[in-house]
């Protein structure tokens, strides 16, 4: 009888694991070997509820996640961390978001810069860019296109980094 209950515990945990560690049909980051797994991100999210979703999306694909509630706190974490996506608001703080973008754009040391707006044009995405902004995210933000933008935008950083290494050698 108790090698029965062990044998049911052992499939019970096995199943849980396995459903567990899928997030989006990607396999979930573990240890470390997971797809995008370290993405670090810095974001200056404009409600408690872009926060709250961005945290929650963060903490289930295991992606270190800081926030800040200014363009101007967002330089000053950046004095102290090198994230590689930064998330920022178009609508905080009264900032011009132009401002905010090249500001901290110049200042991460090549993160990749997203605008969450509620507007998503051509003529925006053109802006972002010039600012020296990587994309927009469109608001309100939906899990899906959380996902894609930051994993687009996290392998547009890795591939960034390794063409650098490959020109340095």
């Amino acid at each position: 009888m108790r090698d029965a209950i062990s044998s049911i515990i052992k499939t019970i945990s096995s199943v849980f694991r396995k459903k567990n560690n899928r997030t989006g049909g990607l396999t979930r980051a573990t240890g470390g070997n997971g797809v995008n797994s370290g993405i670090t991100i810095l974001s200056v999210p404009g409600t408690d509820l872009d926060r709250q979703l961005l945290d929650e999306i963060s903490r289930r694909n295991r992606w270190t996640i800081s926030f800040a509630s200014s363009s101007d706190e967002a330089r000053e974490w950046l004095k102290r961390t090198k994230p590689q996506i930064i998330l920022i608001d178009r609508d905080i703080d009264g900032a011009d978001w132009r401002y905010a973008v090249s500001s901290l754009a110049a200042a991460s040391g090549g993160a990749c810069v997203l605008l969450i707006s509620r507007v998503t044009d051509e003529y925006l995405w053109n802006e972002v860019v010039t600012n020296g902004g990587y994309d927009v995210l469109r608001k309100p933000l939906n899990e899906n296109d959380v996902l894609r933008n930051v994993r687009l935008a996290w392998s547009y950083w890795t591939s960034t980094r390794q063409s650098a290494s490959v020109i340095k050698k």
